[in-house]
């Protein structure tokens, strides 16, 4: 399905690079780099979608989907309260275990993880509540 939309001209219509590689163009001139079967750490997965790695179709495509509407209105939406940091990564995240990679089930709705990705994918990030 990723695929799909990908390549097919009544969906997003990406430049092909290869065989296994597109590039999005947006309306306003941002990018998302697509590519399939990626070799990450010595793993074969399906998809990586602007270096974001996924293991199913459907993954993808739905983070496809978001980022699309991420990078033509400039934002993320998080649909929670922003939350603290989990405490044994110390103040503000200051003993994070993980810095710059944001990789662990500890980092989820953790609000430096959440900033880390917005800064990476080039968002703002909006708590909703």
């Amino acid at each position: 399905m990723t695929e799909m939309y990908v390549s097919d001209s009544l969906f997003l219509n990406a430049e092909a690079l290869d065989e296994k590689r597109w590039i999005i163009h947006l309306s306003n001139g941002k990018t998302i780099a697509v590519e399939k079967e990626p070799e990450y750490n010595g793993q074969t997965w399906e998809w990586r979608i602007d270096g974001q790695v996924f293991g199913k179709d459907g993954y993808a495509l739905d983070y496809l989907k978001r980022l699309v509407a991420e990078k033509l209105t400039g934002k993320r939406i998080i649909l929670h309260q922003k939350r603290k940091v989990p405490e044994i990564c110390g103040i503000e995240g200051r003993a994070c275990r993980h810095p710059g990679e944001c990789n662990t089930m500890l980092c989820s709705n953790c609000p430096v993880a959440e900033k880390f990705f917005a800064d990476r994918d080039g968002v703002e990030l909006v708590y909703a509540v």
